[in-house]
């Protein structure tokens, strides 16, 4: 290959296993590879058991041994080392380090490249021709998720959700005065944003914080205490089965509610949902995702069928003489909750188009209390995203009513998106 001119890269599989079963021989591969013209020795630890004072020691032999070569690793992330080897490779002397983007790869993974190039650009000090870049890190990280229809990690390093994300009162208190006094770094320089989540273990300090992000504006005076009445209040609906670390939009909201200037966009007056079926063996269906027919001839698929009746601003008719109008809109669904969210964006979006854009991509049901058996109270996340800004929302309901907590969560997650985009509609 060198000698037709193409630059060559060897890849040295099982170089750290080998290098510790017989160094010289290691050694003498790498200067075979060498002698041949590579450009490049990548050192694999392929099994991923290597150590990080492991491979400083054998990358820098290497490294001493060959100047002429760009040294590289490749790590693998069995013992849960990979990002600490590529980068203790990194300070070594390696000149290349490979990886992939969330650390995807077999088994348990490779090295993440999400943690690696920030590592070594904003601590390790290394010289590189992308750090200019690293405030896209993040938004590449979401999209290589969206593309593979994997869950974000919310916990990853630097890019995830959580990765910035603070709830102690004594925590949120002290960032106020020095943001990095409990972080690492600006979150902006990954891309990513500071987080205060609620929940009972706040203070008033991250109520605050949460008031000032939202924008309401409060009264020096007043400020600490609707901080506190909002606490409070938090509190109590955690002791019925709440949780708002995850539900940002429903804690939005909340301090929104709480402000007599505010007035939703929009109010469900009434609801019903109808569940029609024909085929009670279950063991008999068939689920098709592609497809609203299952395969077998004698049977039909269950329908559900939702009522809903909504007031919202009134924009068709300027001459009439209520400033709101109720729509009365009815759907079918996959099942009730399916039909609810079909009827109330139907109602909605005459009047609030941007309402077409919004997608729920995830609904999450847990039993609280499952020795309540049937009457067992249940918690309803939905997860929001808005596909033409791409932010991605949301809201926490509970009730005994899987379908009451279902709407609820539905109706905060919507007027959460239209607070910025709709009129408000007073309490008529």
């Amino acid at each position: 290959l060198t000698s037709l001119g193409v630059r060559t890269f060897v890849d040295l599989e099982h170089f750290f296993d080998g290098y510790r079963h017989d160094a010289e021989y290691a050694m003498q591969c790498c200067q075979a590879a060498a002698d041949a013209g590579a450009k490049c020795l990548v050192l694999c630890d392929t099994n991923g058991g290597s150590m990080p004072w492991q491979v400083d020691e054998m990358t820098r032999e290497v490294v001493e041994r060959f100047p002429d070569v760009t040294v590289g690793m490749h790590a693998h992330n069995d013992c849960g080392m990979a990002v600490a080897n590529s980068v203790t490779a990194a300070r070594a002397g390696a000149g290349l380090v490979q990886g992939t983007i969330n650390g995807i790869g077999e088994r348990t993974g490779n090295a993440d490249l999400c943690s690696i190039v920030p590592s070594l650009g904003l601590h390790v000090g290394s010289r590189m021709t992308c750090k200019d870049n690293l405030p896209n890190i993040t938004s590449v990280s979401r999209f290589v998720d969206e593309t593979l229809n994997r869950q974000p990690v919310s916990s990853a390093p630097f890019v995830g959700a959580s990765a910035f994300a603070h709830k102690g009162g004594l925590h949120v208190a002290a960032m106020e005065r020095s943001p990095l006094s409990y972080q690492h770094i600006d979150p902006a320089k990954v891309g990513n944003e500071k987080r205060i989540l609620i929940s009972e273990l706040s203070g008033r300090q991250n109520i605050m914080g949460k008031i000032r992000e939202v924008g309401v504006d409060v009264d020096a005076d007043d400020v600490s205490a609707r901080a506190t009445a909002i606490l409070n209040r938090v509190k109590e609906l955690e002791s019925f089965g709440y949780t708002f670390e995850g539900a940002e939009a429903s804690v939005d909201l909340m301090i929104l509610h709480g402000n007599e200037n505010y007035c939703p966009p929009f109010k469900v007056l009434d609801y019903s949902a109808m569940v029609f079926d024909t085929n009670l063996d279950s063991a008999s269906r068939v689920l098709d995702a592609n497809s609203d027919v299952t395969p077998h001839e004698n049977s039909k698929t269950t329908t559900a069928r939702a009522t809903i009746k909504v007031r919202t601003i009134n924009m068709d008719d300027a001459s009439t003489e209520k400033p709101y109008i109720d729509r009365l809109e009815v759907s079918d669904g996959n099942g009730p909750v399916d039909a609810l969210a079909s009827a109330l964006k139907q109602a909605l979006m005459p009047n609030h188009p941007h309402i077409e854009d919004l997608e729920l991509v995830d609904y999450k049901v847990r039993i609280l209390d499952p020795e309540s058996a049937t009457s067992a109270a249940t918690r309803v996340m939905i997860e929001f995203r808005d596909n033409s800004s791409g932010e991605v929302w949301t809201t926490v309901s509970v009730d005994r009513n899987v379908i009451s907590a279902s709407l609820n969560a539905l109706v905060d997650g919507l007027e959460y998106a239209l607070v910025d985009h709709g009129c408000l509609l007073h309490d008529f």
